[in-house]
């Protein structure tokens, strides 16, 4: 799922699995030439309302956008790690059990029962709670075998995968899945109107 931010520019994918590599995709290439869609306070808060989270009641500021980029690195280098079968690194660890100890945000039923009102926060915490205890949750319950990195060259993007096969290669089948699948189908093309080579005697 892609939602477009308010500001109209990005466009917020919610196709890794977890709410935590959502998260962490907004940092769309984290090798070569990293695309930030939540640069500034304002793109937080596209992201959170796309996600579904609050954001305070006197707005974000760029303290909030400074504790996010925390989490989200934090999130990252741990996610890598467990695929990489590496070290964890224990800042990253503290980073994350420290958000996951905020409260989370509160909702509450209107009088209809078919909508909600939120109970208003100083800051973003609450809604870093909720990325920070997805991230536990994903990390220590869920199947370790399932968290990979995309398969295509140039792109190493986090996924879980919940596909019933368990066979998942690409972060998103409508993206570098289609292009990998594009590529192949190109590559085929050009080999059967080659002309094969005749060995000269």
């Amino acid at each position: 799922m892609a939602t477009t931010t308010a500001e109209g520019a990005e466009a917020f994918q919610f196709s890794a699995g977890s709410l935590c590599l959502d998260f962490v995709a907004t940092n769309e290439d984290w090798h070569e030439q990293p695309v930030d869609l939540i640069a500034t306070p304002r793109q937080l808060g596209a992201w959170l309302e796309a996600a579904g989270l609050p954001t305070p009641a006197g707005g974000l500021t760029a303290a909030d956008l400074t504790a996010a980029h925390a989490l989200r690195a934090a999130v990252n280098r741990t996610a890598r790690s467990l695929v990489r079968h590496t070290d964890v690194d224990p800042d990253d660890v503290r980073c994350i059990n420290g958000f996951a100890l905020r409260p989370t945000p509160v909702f509450l039923l209107r009088p209809n029962a078919r909508q909600r009102t939120v109970v208003e926060e100083v800051d973003a915490s609450g809604s870093m709670s909720v990325v920070a205890r997805d991230a536990i949750h994903l990390f220590t319950a869920a199947d370790p075998s399932r968290l990979h990195e995309c398969a295509r060259d140039g792109c190493a993007m986090l996924f879980y995968d919940r596909s019933p096969s368990g066979r998942r290669r690409w972060c998103a089948m409508k993206g570098c899945g289609a292009m990998v699948a594009s590529a192949s189908y190109r590559r085929r093309r050009r080999a059967a109107h080659t002309p094969a080579r005749k060995d000269r005697t």
